[in-house]
């Protein structure tokens, strides 16, 4: 069996969406609430917004990456100014243990949004274990202060982006992850040392490279051996030329975009 989910990107693609038609949604951007030069939204906002999409979903997994921004997404007053190489900079969840006011607003949330749905969260730019253990020790402790003041709230499984290499090198570091999912946008990047937003290396940014799908491999087989589940999200999901090497590495859960996700089901089932 495959399981096809679907990414979103705020809380209005729900509309172009039939829940009936994917088995929920592998990733939710977090971004949308945060622009740059407004306000950072507080724990009343985000809650609404993350449970309008788990309400939607009728009960299917919903997975919500914690903010990434940083990198090509900056945020004023945020985001560090004046890094030299902001994609290896203070970036995703390197970011957040850093602004510990601004994740523990998110944390809490999403904490309260779990009671409404099937929620995941997702950790984005993991590089080394010991982001997994205190973020997850910061979600335990804004648990702890919700239920003290008596709100319902529901701890959700805690997992990882898989794309830093280094996570994908040696994914048995990385057992305190409820789950991965790779995203292959980033990992390629890294992997290729090409920029994706260089249209003059756009020919070395090419996700379906040898050594991409090595990677891809070694962590699908590391969730079996383990029983981590293990999906993609990143574009090469959306592409029916990609199918057939990412299903030979093992996987048997994406998530693609809306608008591919027929394209995706009719590739499946020539297969």
């Amino acid at each position: 069996r495959m399981d096809l989910l679907v990414n979103a990107a705020g809380v209005e693609d729900r509309a172009a969406i039939d829940p009936a038609s994917c088995d929920g949604i592998g990733l939710m951007r977090a971004e949308f609430l945060f622009r740059d030069g407004a306000p950072l939204p507080d724990e009343e906002t985000q809650y609404r917004a993350y449970r309008r999409v788990l309400e939607w979903a009728g009960g299917k997994p919903v997975t919500i990456r914690t903010l990434d921004i940083g990198g090509d997404k900056p945020i004023s007053g945020l985001t560090p100014e004046g890094e030299a190489n902001p994609f290896l900079g203070l970036r995703g969840v390197r970011l957040t243990l850093a602004r510990e006011e601004v994740f523990r607003t998110q944390l809490k949330a999403l904490l309260r949004a779990g009671v409404h749905g099937t929620l995941k969260v997702m950790l984005p730019m993991v590089t080394v274990p010991d982001e997994i253990s205190r973020s997850a020790a910061l979600l335990r402790a804004c648990h702890a202060e919700l239920s003290a003041r008596g709100v319902p709230c529901a701890i959700p499984p805690l997992g990882i982006m898989v794309e830093v290499p280094a996570v994908a090198v040696a994914p048995e570091l990385f057992g305190a992850a409820q789950f991965f999912s790779i995203g292959s946008n980033d990992l390629t990047q890294y992997v290729t040392a090409s920029s994706r937003d260089d249209a003059r290396v756009a020919a070395l940014n090419d996700p379906s490279h040898p050594a991409v799908l090595r990677l891809i491999a070694g962590v699908v087989r590391h969730g079996r051996e383990t029983g981590q589940p293990v999906s993609l999200c990143g574009d090469m999901a959306s592409e029916p030329r990609h199918l057939n090497a990412l299903l030979d590495a093992g996987l048997t859960s994406l998530s693609v975009a809306p608008a591919r996700l027929a394209a995706i089901k009719a590739a499946i089932a020539e297969r």
